[in-house]
């Protein structure tokens, strides 16, 4: 693709827009120009004045020179996985999407500084039918992971095997957790995202595994095509999914050889071993076949009657896990290296990635004036005492 541009890049302006949650009659009522012509700036029909490109940079909250550009690696979005598809605006999806493409250029830049591990992921062949036993027994073999361990932070295992995570916050709080596969100059990227506004530690581990059941069965659903009942049917695959990658199902078995399995206390007392809350191996049990129908809905109702169904013993006293890697490389590039804004906001603006600092540190999130960090650094000076 071409690099810097002579002309005004429509794409760019619609991918701003979507990026800010509006709607093209949002962007002409507040740069104060009509629905048409919005419309031709994005399909390359027209180009904006210089006082239109003003407002339109003031509003979006763009550099000038990011609708100069366009991308100079070919990046291709597979399907997005939202946990809370239909409790979402189209306006909110769309947001995150472009939010993902935008930090999938600023990880390419980072990558110039750092070298993370390479992805690693199974998956199905095209004629496999879905099991997620086996799915999480292979994953388990590719990864090196026993088939009889728990695993407390399934994140730093995602990480570790070149899957990009982090945790963002989201002024949408039915947004929790999505998840894309992207393809950069044919080289695969997969991103999870998680909200921070659900910080429980055994919540967050069984999300995590929802979503990289969606990375490892991308090619295996179309999610433009299914209905609303396909769509909570492949949702529900998912967290059979991390249920099966969680917790191992022969030494669940094990545990649950007691007649104390209609207890709620026991599952209580399992989180600590597996990681994940009483509810998620409740329904673990259930689909292993432990406990039978009644069994399920008694155990469920004493959660319920407990005040257990959001928050469970346990859950404020353990601390939340987090992505750790992307940190870790700004760690190294701002406070190690000394590498200044103007620095990294420049190398971002040689991969034609023109954004404001604050941007930046947004959808990494960072905390704010991060990228600062070293700009009033000046020479060492050298002073004698009299």
């Amino acid at each position: 693709m071409s690099e810097n541009l002579t002309f005004f890049n429509g794409e760019r302006l619609k991918s701003a827009r979507l990026f800010n949650k509006m709607t093209v009659s949002d962007l002409a009522e507040r740069v104060n120009v009509s629905k048409q012509a919005i419309s031709q700036y994005e399909t390359n029909k027209a180009e904006p004045k210089i006082e239109v490109l003003l407002n339109l940079t003031s509003v979006l909250g763009f550099p000038r020179e990011y609708f100069y550009k366009s991308d100079k690696k070919q990046i291709v979005s597979g399907d997005t996985y939202f946990r809370s598809l239909n409790a979402t605006s189209n306006r909110e999806r769309m947001a995150q999407i472009e939010r993902v493409r935008l930090f999938a250029n600023i990880i390419n830049t980072i990558n110039q500084y750092i070298e993370f591990p390479t992805l690693s992921l199974y998956g199905l062949k095209d004629n496999d039918d879905i099991d997620v036993e086996v799915l999480a027994e292979n994953l388990r073999q590719v990864w090196g992971i026993s088939s009889n361990q728990p695993i407390h932070n399934i994140i730093d295992e995602m990480e570790r095997h070149g899957i990009i995570v982090i945790d963002v916050f989201t002024d949408s709080s039915k947004i929790d957790a999505y998840s894309q596969m992207l393809q950069i100059d044919r080289k695969l990227m997969a991103v999870v995202i998680l909200g921070t506004d659900k910080e429980n530690a055994f919540r967050r581990n069984f999300s995590a595994a929802h979503e990289l059941g969606h990375l490892l069965l991308d090619d295996y659903f179309n999610v433009n095509d299914l209905t609303k009942l396909e769509y909570k049917e492949m949702e529900d695959t998912m967290n059979r999914f991390a249920g099966a990658l969680l917790v191992p199902m022969e030494v669940y078995k094990n545990d649950l050889m007691t007649s104390s399995k209609v207890d709620l206390n026991l599952y209580i007392q399992l989180k600590r071993k597996y990681h994940v809350s009483a509810a998620a191996l409740i329904v673990r049990a259930k689909h292993l076949d432990l406990i039978t129908q009644n069994q399920y809905q008694y155990l469920m109702k004493q959660l319920s009657q407990k005040g257990y169904r959001t928050s469970e013993p346990f859950d404020k006293e353990t601390p939340s896990i987090k992505p750790r890697y992307i940190k870790q490389a700004m760690k190294m590039i701002i406070e190690e290296d000394g590498v200044t804004s103007a620095e990294f906001l420049n190398a971002l603006d040689e991969n034609n990635v023109s954004l404001f600092s604050d941007m930046v540190e947004d959808i990494l999130n960072l905390p704010k004036g991060y990228l600062h960090l070293n700009d009033e650094k000046g020479k060492v000076i050298s002073l004698q005492r009299k």
